[in-house]
């Protein structure tokens, strides 16, 4: 099989979670026996290349400018992709971008944000998403959902249970301890003491950080003083900066910015608490990689987080900021709690796996060129 999988996300400057999922996905597909060339078509700089030396996969930059080849697809369902690379047996969509190709497609929907979140998203962002799950819907041999609650969502969205569809969870891993030597060096270059509230994310209004800030703003001096400071992790996306002018007015409320994962990882480990109160995701992969390195989680009780979260996390109404703040106070300041719960994150963690995501990956590219 010759397979095609389209890979801009592999050259963002910010990757996130759609990377995440090509960085595990891609040498993986590329080691099956069942897989005799994978090429990578991209938009990403000229002569830029996301994996080197990795066996029988071809990284092909397109020619065209990433937004009007976009809108081509979408709106004109031209060039296919065969113009650019040369026939393939199978063409692999990781995101909402659809990619016209004679060769039977595979597409992964993340989530249905756009269509329950409107608001979340610029106006031309969301009509280009959703004219691109249209597409989708319409032309895909196969369908992966990466949380049931996605699979739900396109069920409603269907009208009816679509054979198509199949749930293909991601997966996640904690890498080695930094060192203490580069530990050190991280905290202090961005003045942090050990113990604080950590959130890791897009800085976007779908992530509810105005909430988390009003909780966090609650705590008197005293509790403010036992649990340190709410510190944010992550690029600022679309009315991020709106967002950061409301969020960082806060007292004791720091925002690092996007951080390299090797300062990620030391800024993980001497956190108390990780806090995910986004109002919707598709999976929720920070909430996992957030067990996956011991951290004691409070999250939403909405989409897939309760799937990820139910039994091993604090799980809140979003939208209540007394609720986040009482269970932030509650894990906080119950050790024992604080010590189950990290321990039955790590346990669930150690159930979502990479190896589990290529594996139904490749069942489902199998399926589709039957």
């Amino acid at each position: 099989m010759k397979a095609a999988i389209f890979s801009d996300q592999l050259f963002y400057r910010q990757p996130g979670g759609v990377g995440t999922y090509l960085r595990h996905l891609v040498p993986s597909i590329a080691a099956s026996p069942s897989v005799d060339s994978l090429v990578l078509a991209h938009h990403g700089p000229v002569g830029a290349r996301a994996f080197h030396g990795l066996a029988k996969v071809e990284e092909v930059r397109l020619p065209v400018r990433r937004d009007l080849t976009g809108l081509s697809w979408h709106f004109l369902g031209r060039p296919s992709l065969e113009k650019y690379i040369g026939d393939v047996d199978l063409a692999h969509t990781p995101s909402l971008v659809y990619t016209p190709s004679r060769a039977p497609l595979v597409a992964t929907v993340h989530d249905l944000c756009v269509l329950k979140y409107p608001w979340a998203f610029p106006t031309r962002w969301r009509a280009f998403h959703r004219r691109g799950l249209a597409l989708i819907l319409r032309h895909a041999r196969a369908i992966l959902a990466d949380s049931q609650s996605t699979h739900e969502d396109l069920r409603a969205l269907l009208g009816r249970r679509d054979p198509r569809v199949r749930v293909v969870p991601l997966g996640v891993e904690a890498p080695p301890e930094p060192e203490a030597k580069r530990v050190g060096m991280v905290l202090e270059k961005h003045r942090l003491r050990p113990g604080y509230i950590l959130f890791v994310g897009t800085i976007e209004p779908r992530k509810n950080l105005s909430r988390l800030a009003q909780a966090y703003a609650a705590f008197d001096e005293e509790e403010r003083r036992r649990c340190g400071e709410l510190v944010l992790v992550g690029a600022s996306g679309w009315m991020g900066r709106r967002e950061l002018s409301r969020i960082l007015s806060q007292k004791g409320v720091r925002w690092l910015g996007y951080l390299p994962q090797e300062d990620l990882e030391c800024v993980y480990r001497n956190a108390s608490l990780f806090v995910y109160p986004s109002l919707y995701e598709g999976f929720g992969l920070p909430v996992l990689e957030a067990m996956a390195r011991g951290l004691p989680v409070v999250t939403s009780d909405s989409s897939s987080l309760r799937e990820v979260g139910e039994g091993v996390a604090l799980l809140v109404d979003p939208c209540d900021v007394m609720e986040l703040g009482r269970a932030m106070r509650r894990m906080l300041f119950d050790h024992d709690l604080r010590e189950d719960l990290a321990r039955r994150g790590l346990e669930r963690a150690a159930e979502y796996t990479w190896e589990r995501t290529v594996e139904l990956t490749l069942e489902a590219y199998r399926e589709a060129l039957l």
